[in-house]
């Protein structure tokens, strides 16, 4: 899981917000298989806190993804503010 609070520097109301936040939602669901949902600041439009989880049966693998899905947020026309990740492992 990573979550992540951003800075939207260019969005200029709540649709702007949501137009780019969809846009990523989309990327990274089609890329990595990632669940995504804007989680704070929903009424405030240059600021987002967002979690992607991804669930994957390999830890290697799911590391180079999530660093990816890091990778990819830093690359977007936002600011990082704040980034971490967390793995919870599942025994069956």
């Amino acid at each position: 899981m990573v979550r992540a609070e951003l800075y939207l520097p260019g969005a200029t109301s709540l649709k702007d917000k949501r137009m780019l936040l969809r846009s990523m939602r989309a990327r990274l669901t089609r890329s990595y298989g990632a669940s995504f949902a804007e989680v704070g600041y929903q009424g405030l439009w240059q600021r987002a806190g967002v979690i992607l989880a991804i669930a994957a049966s390999d830890l290697k693998k799911l590391k180079q993804d999530l660093d990816a899905v890091e990778a990819y947020l830093v690359d977007q026309e936002c600011e990082v503010l704040e980034a971490y990740q967390e793995v919870h492992e599942v025994d069956a």
